[in-house]
């Protein structure tokens, strides 16, 4: 018997769902009530009529740049290599649990961290060597194992404030009694 997940439903459910709100972005009236048509005549001075020019509504794009972790460390995506929870190693960590980096995005920073269930990222701010990060957001998880259990894991982890260290290359992270240790790709 084939096992399906509710994974394979959520990419599809979330492309509808952001299609969808997309097209309902125009302002009308109120309920019930069409927007107005564009006019193409704005004034009529001495029986003569004047065209509105046509608005602008063009955006650049966000601009992303890499940051670094503490001013010692290369400003790079990160692998973990060891991780430890209440003393106790997590032997997941070193074989590819978890991957981070911190980016800089119009200015404000970023913390993008992956695991094996999907992605979680959120805005962070750092006070001296410690990384705080807030309103974290998650990707459609893909977990059909244990792993959910992990990713669970490191989303309290980064709910804590982290102090930062980098020694020999190794980048680690402290929040309460658990670490993770991280080496740049």
């Amino acid at each position: 018997m084939k096992r399906t997940g509710l994974w394979q439903y959520t990419v599809p459910l979330l492309f509808v769902g952001m299609l969808l709100t997309s097209c309902g972005d125009a302002k009308t009236g109120g309920p019930g009530t069409a927007a107005p048509a564009p006019s193409s005549t704005s004034s009529t001075t001495s029986g003569m009529s004047t065209s509105s020019p046509p608005r602008s509504t063009t955006t650049s794009p966000p601009q992303e740049t890499c940051a670094a972790f503490l001013p010692s460390s290369p400003c790079t995506k990160y692998n973990g290599v060891s991780g430890t929870a209440n003393g106790k190693d997590l032997p997941w960590v070193a074989s590819g649990g978890v991957r981070a980096q911190l980016t800089s995005v119009n200015g404000e920073l970023q913390l993008t961290v992956i695991t094996r269930c999907g992605p979680m990222s959120g805005p962070a701010t750092m006070t001296g060597t410690t990384l705080t990060i807030r309103n974290i957001a998650t990707g459609a998880m893909g977990c059909t194992d244990d792993a959910g259990g992990q990713q669970l894991w490191v989303m309290e982890f980064l709910k804590r404030p982290i102090e930062q260290t980098f020694s020999q290359g190794t980048l680690t992270w402290k929040s309460g009694t658990d670490t993770l240790s991280f080496k740049s790709e």
